[in-house]
This record gives structure tokens, sequence and C-alpha cells, in this order.
């Protein structure tokens, strides 16, 4: 490799020499680090693998290669891309969820861990059972709704969302995890007078990652995700337990007599969504812990006929 002198971006001044790939993936860590990105060698690799269009271990059977300039101007535009904010995720394309491969864009949601959690409860309950009906309120990039699909082979999967860019990327990842043939894409409004009526019938499960980020806690949030991640899909614009109260509302007009319903939960929510489900007049309420011990799913059982939540 031959010396040169750095620009004032700290990447490589590449028109002066010739760099090869490994020379290249050490200095891009050291600028991803210098600018704080978390797990700045995989984001490194991850980022030139897919300028590349290779493999992460393409990159180490290839060390030696030289870049092209098209190639290293590319892989320039996409560090600058991460160092100011971008997630990793969208810049990519896609990523992963259930051990199964997901295309996003700014339109839906990243799928986090957490919600990994709600499906693998879920699919323990379901999975080699007998013909079930599921909703999934809220579905985004199809996650949750692909995933039961896949793993529950026997569900009808019914999947609503509010955005239509929402419903047009999870009809994609359907097709690509080759289970749309099982799930039916909705249009609709959580908090909309004829949501039930557009449901139009009861379900054996109901499962959701609703916006439980609260207006106060916004600011609060990093700058990647208030920037980039769709707010809709976050945040309620109040306390962060509007659509708990209206899921603890309309449970009954939603669940079969011994449906249940699964919520993906803040923080500091599990005992307040749990009450709202008790009044409601669900039973057999449970919180479930995240991997970090932090109640993260609340379940409970439709018991039939009570409708007087307020």
């Amino acid at each position: 490799m031959n010396t040169t002198n750095q620009n004032t971006t700290g990447l490589p001044n590449i028109e002066k020499t010739v760099w090869l790939l490994i020379d290249v993936l050490k200095k891009a860590t050291s600028f991803l680090e210098i600018r704080d990105i978390e797990s700045a060698r995989l984001n490194a690799e991850r980022l030139l693998a897919h300028a590349l269009n290779v493999t992460r271990v393409d990159l180490y059977l290839r060390y030696d290669q030289p870049l092209e300039p098209a190639e290293r101007e590319n892989y320039k535009s996409l560090l600058h891309r991460r160092a100011n904010g971008e997630p990793l995720q969208y810049i990519l394309g896609e990523t992963e969820f259930m051990s199964l491969a997901f295309s996003v864009n700014p339109a839906v949601l990243i799928p986090r861990p957490e919600t990994e959690s709600l499906v693998e409860l879920v699919i323990r309950r379901y999975a080699g059972r007998g013909p079930v009906r599921m909703l999934d309120i809220g579905t985004g990039s199809g996650a949750i709704a692909v995933s039961l699909a896949h793993y529950c082979p026997q569900a009808e999967i019914f999947a609503v969302d509010v955005s239509t860019e929402a419903l047009t990327m999870a009809e994609h990842n359907a097709d690509a995890n080759s289970v749309a043939q099982r799930i039916h894409w909705i249009h609709g409004d959580l908090f909309s007078p004829e949501f039930v009526q557009v449901l139009d019938g009861s379900f054996d499960v109901i499962i959701s990652n609703p916006p439980y980020v609260s207006l106060n806690e916004w600011d609060g949030l990093p700058v990647e995700i208030r920037s980039h991640e769709p707010r809709l899909a976050l945040c309620d614009e109040g306390d962060g337990l509007a659509a708990y109260r209206r899921l603890a509302r309309i449970s009954s007009d939603l669940l079969s007599d011994s449906g249940c319903i699964y919520v993906e939960v803040g923080d500091t929510q599990a005992a307040t969504v749990m009450r709202y489900f008790k009044e409601a007049g669900l039973v057999d309420l449970k919180i479930h812990p995240d991997l970090n011990g932090i109640g993260r799913i609340v379940e409970g059982r439709g018991a039939g006929g009570y409708r007087n939540f307020e």
C-alpha cells in the first residue's frame, strides 16, 4: 500500500493511491469508531460486502484485492450515510428476524430482538396445533405475520396496518419467504370506529407490537431512531398507552371465547397494560420478561361478552 495523506473526512484519499480491500476495511472501521458507531467493525464489514455484492467471508478470502475507483466511491458514500446516523438495516435494505430475511425501508420499523420474544411465545403455544386464526395489528414490515405463517403452517394470518407503504413492504416480504398465500393484508386504522367491522370475524390469537413511546419520551430517543424510523410506528403522540386502551376496549369483539391476546410493551408499561386488560374482562393475565428480565409481553385470554372498559 502506498503512503497517502488523509482528507478532512478521515477517510483515505483514494485518488492518490491504490488501496487494498483489507486496508480500506481497517480505515473504515476507525472512521466509524471515531464517530461512536456501535459495532464499528461489523458495520464496516457489512457495508463493504454490500458495496462489492459479496459475503463477509468473501472479504477475507479477497483481502489483498485492490478496490476499483467506483467501488471505493460507493463504499465511501455508504460509510458517510452510516456515520450520519442512518441505520445499517436501511442502508442495506434488509435485516434478519426469526432467522428469516426481511426487506426494510424507512416506511417500516426495523424489527427488534424484543419482538422475537413475542413471536416465539406465540409459536410455542400454537405450532403443531390445529387450524388457528391469527391477527397481527400494526404489521409494519410483516415481520410478525410472516414469521407466524412460516413457523405455524396451520395458521391463517390476518395482518393490518394503517400505512399502505408498510403493507406493500409486508406483502413483498411474505412473497420472499413463500408464505403469501396464507396471509390476508388489510388496510385499517386501529382507532377507526369501523376497525372491528373491517376485520369481520373473531380470532384465536391477537398479537401486536403497537407504538408505545410517549410524547415525553420521544426527544430522548437516539437520533438514529428519531431521524430515520417512522414516527407513526413508534410514538402515539400521547402517554404511550393509547393503543393498549383501544385494544382492551375491542378485545371482546375480536377474540373468540377462548382466544388470547399478546402485546409487546415498553419497559415500564406491563403492569398498567395488564390492568387495562383486567378491567376489560380478559382473564389468565400474565407478564413475560424479555432476555434482560424486563416485563415485555402482556398476555390475556378472552372471557366473552364483556364490553364496558372505559
